[in-house]
Formats: structure tokens, C-alpha cells, sequence
């Protein structure tokens, strides 16, 4: 009998000790991230955008809640300017500009959220606001463009994404994904994004 006692009470203990972990990875959270961002642009429109696609630095901000397997969170995503430059040959060039920042609503799910390295998926709605430029410089001085095209639309948003979260304590993590977005059309050609990240977390 005693054997038997000692044996519930080491598992009530263990029961105990593991639900207060559990609750304690729960609660409102902050997020910063980092990584690379490649935009793509559809070939709908006649225009020229083959220039703007490198990789440039992003980085975000993300207030959230979590709750066992479910996380959602608020972020707001800044990227950096796509600057692309071409010589016309005859004294003149072509410049276009290319920057995008997103509001996001993102909901994720954690498979293994008690475990020291957990998958995730995430999927994300939100708007984009983004500014485009295009101005072609002759020999006799600059010709601006950007009448042709809407030039700081806001635009519908989603994305799909996932990666690994590394646990450091139950309160500190360390997260590595990618994300795809689609941020709608300008001038009948759509932009998308294919975007890598770090990015750590810390519940309170």
C-alpha cells in the first residue's frame, strides 16, 4: 500500500509539474524577425519588372496570444526597398522602385508545442500598402511614369508559411520558417513574395 501511494503521488507530482510547464509556454507573447524577402511579379502586364526581383532585407514586429497548439498574433511587416536601374544607350536610362509594408492577422499551429523543437504552419490575412516608381531619364532631363500605374496601392493580402520552433525555456523561443504572400495586382500584374526568417518570441 505504501509502495502504491508513493507511486500516485510521484505521478500527481509529475501530472503537476507538467501542466504548470504547459501553462506556463501560454499567455500574450512578442515577436521580432528577420530574414530575406523575393518578390515576383506575374507576366499579366506589358511592363518590364524583371529588374526589381532581388533579394532584399526584411524584418517584423508581432504582438500575439498562445494557447496550446494555437497561436495568433498581429504583425506588422517593413521590407526594404527594390531599386533597378537601366542604361537606354542614347544618354538616357530607365529607374524603377519597388517597396511594400504589410499588416498582418496570422494564425499558426504548433504540432509539438511542449517539445524542444516543434514544426508549425502558419496562414496569414492582412493589406499591403506599396509604392511603385518608374521614371525614364533622357538626354533632355527626366520623364516621370508613374501616372501610368496606380502608385501606392493597399491591397488584399494572405500568406501560407511554416518552420521549426527550437524551445529554449517555456517562455523563450526561437523560430526559422518560410512564407509566401500574395499582395494582389498593380496595373493588372500580380506581386507576390517569397520570404525566409528568424525570429525569436518570449511569452509573459
Amino acid at each position: 500500500m505504501k509502495k502504491l501511494l508513493l507511486t500516485a503521488s510521484a505521478l500527481v507530482l509529475g501530472m503537476s509539474i507538467s501542466t504548470a510547464a504547459n501553462a506556463d509556454c501560454n499567455g500574450i507573447y512578442l515577436g521580432l524577425r528577420a530574414g530575406g524577402v523575393k518578390h515576383d511579379y506575374s507576366k499579366s502586364s506589358s511592363f518590364n519588372m524583371k529588374g526589381l526581383d532581388e533579394k532584399k532585407f526584411m524584418m517584423s514586429g508581432a504582438i500575439g496570444y498562445r494557447y496550446n497548439y494555437w497561436r495568433t498574433e498581429l504583425e506588422y511587416v517593413w521590407r526594404d526597398r527594390n531599386k533597378w536601374e537601366k542604361s537606354t544607350g542614347t544618354g538616357g536610362s530607365n529607374r524603377l522602385g519597388f517597396k511594400s509594408y504589410s499588416y498582418m492577422w496570422n494564425n499558426y499551429i504548433d504540432f509539438a508545442p511542449y517539445y524542444w523543437i516543434s514544426p508549425y504552419v502558419s496562414g496569414g490575412l492582412g493589406f499591403t500598402k506599396m509604392k511603385y516608381t518608374a521614371v525614364a531619364e533622357t538626354a533632355f532631363g527626366p520623364i516621370d511614369q508613374t501616372s501610368w500605374f496606380n502608385n501606392t496601392p493597399t491591397k488584399f493580402t494572405w500568406s501560407l508559411g511554416g518552420g521549426l520552433t527550437v524551445k529554449v525555456t517555456n517562455r523563450f523561443n526561437v523560430d526559422a520558417g518560410y512564407r509566401y504572400y500574395d499582395m494582389g495586382n498593380i496595373h493588372k500584374m500580380g506581386v507576390h513574395a517569397h520570404e525566409i526568417y528568424g525570429g525569436i518570441r518570449y511569452v509573459f
